[in-house]
């Protein structure tokens, strides 16, 4: 909601245009409510980051998450900050390191269901690069821990341990882990037939 098209234009702008794309993802009742209390309070959007340092990827773990399932950061942006100072904010937050945003990845609109109702979400996945710091998170709270891995490692190991979970948006994670690991994927082998 205060994510309006304006920004989006300024993002494209800067970080280039991202691929947009449309998925359904159904929530359990807990999730669909706190996905509502966010609307009601003017927000419809997350930013997640795809943090890279060294050929690794920066992922971290909630408190109540199945052990082992680590997923990439994601946050709100506060309506008094500007995007890019946001997702600054929340890698700083979550994995306690200072990144640089590179690029406009994704731009996913998802309907969250619930047996026949639906709420709109966006989610905009920028790449950044870490710039320095130790990976642990400064919100000891909300994030339990902080780790860098191969994105082969998320894909292969952690993503059946998010997609085996009851919870709807840890499904919807590892769904971005896999999309982000089939770009990659695709930029690589665009810069080998060069």
């Amino acid at each position: 909601m205060h994510i309006g098209r304006h920004i989006v234009q300024e993002l494209v702008s800067e970080f280039g245009a991202p691929i947009i794309e449309r998925w359904d993802v159904p929530l359990t009742e807990p999730e669909f409510r706190k996905v509502e209390k966010h609307r009601s309070q003017g927000r419809a959007h997350d930013v997640a980051l795809l943090i890279l340092k060294d050929g690794q990827v920066a992922v971290v773990r909630k408190p109540g998450d199945p052990p082992d399932a680590f997923r990439i950061p994601s946050g709100g942006i506060h309506p008094e900050e500007s995007f890019v100072d946001g997702a600054v904010r929340e890698a700083l937050e979550e994995t306690g390191l200072a990144v640089r945003v590179q690029g406009y990845l994704l731009q996913i609109h998802a309907d969250f269901t619930l047996d026949g109702e639906k709420t709109s979400w966006t989610t905009h996945v920028m790449l950044a690069n870490a710039e320095d710091g130790k990976i642990g998170p400064k919100d000891r709270e909300a994030f339990e821990a902080a780790r860098w891995v191969a994105m082969d490692e998320l894909v292969a190991n952690m993503n059946p341990l998010l997609e085996a979970s009851s919870l709807g948006d840890l499904r919807y994670r590892a769904r971005i882990h896999q999309r982000l690991a089939d770009l990659l994927e695709q930029r690589e082998q665009e810069k080998e037939d060069r």
